[in-house]
């Protein structure tokens, strides 16, 4: 199964109301399973800080993640929280991480090992996101101008 680590901003993003949210269609397809969801103990700790006003989308997002421990703490990229993102990544052999920041000095390059940084909007637009929409019969497709397709 394809994996993912979701930045905190995607997750923010998502919970924004706004015609075509690819934030908020990456984060339904996790809450479908579609994808597996992981994150630190570091990064479901920034998730409850962002999300903090949101507790029901919050639980969603918990029952819907995997956890993992990274064993090496990285100094990869020169935002330190950053790095627990790429720590995550590289922990499971992530497919995708899925970010907005992409200027230097947060996620600035196109890999880190063989996980690959991309847009939410050029992921939604990818091969692989309508696959996974073809497979599970097409989740919400951001277009009903609901921030969360959930809702």
């Amino acid at each position: 199964m394809l994996k993912l680590v979701v930045d905190t901003c995607i997750v923010k993003m998502a919970s924004f109301p706004a015609e075509n949210n690819p934030a908020a269609l990456i984060v339904q397809m996790g809450l479908n399973g579609l994808f597996e969801w992981w994150v630190t103990p570091a990064i479901l700790d920034e998730y409850t800080d962002v999300m903090g006003g949101d507790d029901g989308f919050l639980a969603e997002v918990i029952d819907s993640i995997h956890c993992c421990y990274p064993l090496n703490e990285l100094s990869v990229i020169s935002h330190e929280p950053d790095n627990r993102f790429v720590e995550a990544a590289l922990s499971v052999s992530a497919d995708y991480l899925i970010t907005v920041n992409c200027a230097r000095g947060h996620f600035d390059k196109p890999f880190y090992g063989d996980t690959q940084v991309m847009s939410p909007g050029r992921f939604v637009n990818s091969q692989v996101a309508a696959s996974l929409l073809r497979r599970a019969g097409g989740v919400a497709d951001g277009s009903e101008g609901g921030g969360r397709a959930a809702e």
